[in-house]
């Protein structure tokens, strides 16, 4: 995923490998093979930081996972609001509903923020909405519904993680990394020429606009792909937005994921693949009672902006003390890239890998887990990683406390998985 100031995008066409899998007689198909490889990411993070929370009463030396861009910010504000605000309609969240392209109410919710929040340049309706259960089950819809069998989608590195998987288990596309590491344009010069690419070669561009809210109050405003005129430009049946709850609303638990595209055939395809990840009319009508009150919808999202602001700001801090190389400038989103070891290239890969391994599981044993930059096809050498700041105060800076004892262990040539926190 590649982030420019505070814009997240997705384009397609390309290849990608995926190493082949020899199953062993469990009497399962290849794909099923396919599928346990291809989720032992998420099964090893379980097993080693998720199963371990740190709970300041309950559990205090569990894992503060800074590797994970999880917003806790306005999660407190935002549960309130839901308690004392939503109610259960049998009709509406105890049945099918009316099927599986989204809830009417969310829809049209959703069609009214964007009006407000994404400033198209053409009209915004409720039925150029699809929703689904998180982004991730939209980049799959969209890699059925675009690509052919190992047909790519180019993403500027470094990217979201899970990409390959998220696009390659089901959907059989594929990711071709592209290099993002020159231009002096601005966010709209650089918008409009990827616009023109894609228009020119007739490929469909995805622009992930999940972190659209979450840009610091001292920065440019977002600008999203719906503002821009690009009449003569691209085809607007080539242009589709994504977007969610989980970073802006700090609800990444809900599993709510949208789609807008003005291609209607797309919106219904998407929804026919939706039938596999349908999400409950629950979860949906929760976030369209805040979207309705616009009131409250920007006053929390005011907060998050706030609060990210802040908590960049000590999370950078602590890096500038330490001497820490990183990624300056910062305006937007949950993380900062760091190159928190300081290591040579000469060393060669198998002893950085070596060295990393052990830095993690240090890292874990004291209670703290950070983003490995080999995971997110990094460019710029060794010693790369994803720190996410939108933590509370005092849990963000428990957590940089324990990885700083980390890195003095390092710096004394000390690698040891002693318990700490």
């Amino acid at each position: 995923m590649w982030i420019l100031n505070q814009w997240l995008w997705v384009i397609s066409i390309g290849i990608f490998y995926v190493e082949a899998v020899e199953p062993v007689q469990d009497y399962l198909s290849p794909r099923a093979w396919q599928a346990i490889i291809n989720s032992n990411g998420w099964r090893t993070l379980n097993q080693t930081v998720l199963s371990k929370p740190y709970d300041p009463k309950e559990h205090p030396k569990g894992i503060i996972n800074l590797g994970l861009a999880e917003n806790w910010l306005i999660q407190d504000e935002l549960k309130e609001y839901l308690q004392h605000n939503f109610s259960i309609d049998p009709l509406s969240h105890l049945t099918y509903g009316q099927g599986a392209a989204a809830s009417p109410t969310l829809r049209a919710a959703l069609a009214g923020f964007f009006r407000t929040h994404f400033k198209p340049s053409q009209p915004v309706s409720e039925y150029d909405f699809i929703v689904a259960s998180g982004v991730t089950s939209l980049i799959d819809s969209l890699t059925w519904c675009i690509c052919s069998d190992n047909e790519a989608i180019i993403i500027p590195r470094p990217l979201y993680n899970g990409f390959p998987t998220d696009m390659r288990l089901r959907s059989n596309g594929t990711l071709l990394p592209a290099s993002f590491m020159q231009g002096n344009e601005t966010s709209k010069e650089a918008l409009i020429a990827i616009a023109s690419f894609c228009g020119r070669h007739r490929i469909h561009l995805i622009s992930d606009e999940i972190y659209a809210n979450s840009v610091f109050p001292d920065a440019n405003l977002f600008t999203s792909v719906l503002s821009l005129n690009l009449s003569g430009i691209i085809d607007p049946n080539l242009v589709h937005v994504m977007y969610g709850m989980s970073k802006d609303f700090g609800a990444s638990g809900l599993r709510l994921g949208s789609l807008y595209s003005r291609n209607q055939n797309l919106i219904q395809a998407a929804a026919g693949v939706n039938l596999f990840s349908w999400p409950s009319y629950l979860a949906q009508d929760m976030w369209a009672r805040l979207l309705q009150n616009e009131t409250k919808t920007d006053e929390l999202l005011s907060k998050n902006r706030n609060r990210l602001n802040q908590t960049y700001s000590n999370v950078t801090s602590w890096l500038d003390q330490r001497n820490i190389t990183y990624f300056r400038g910062g305006n937007a989103g949950l993380f900062v890239w760091a190159r928190v070891l300081n290591v040579s290239e000469s060393i060669g890969p198998e002893k950085y890998n070596q060295t990393v391994a052990c830095f993690l599981e240090a890292c874990r044993c004291h209670g703290v887990n950070i983003g490995d930059g080999r995971n997110f096809v990094a460019e710029g050498g060794f010693g790369w990683f994803r720190i996410t700041f939108s933590y509370p105060f005092k849990m963000l800076e428990c957590g940089l406390t324990r990885l700083g004892q980390v890195l003095d262990m390092m710096k004394d040539g000390e690698c040891t998985c002693q318990r700490g926190g």
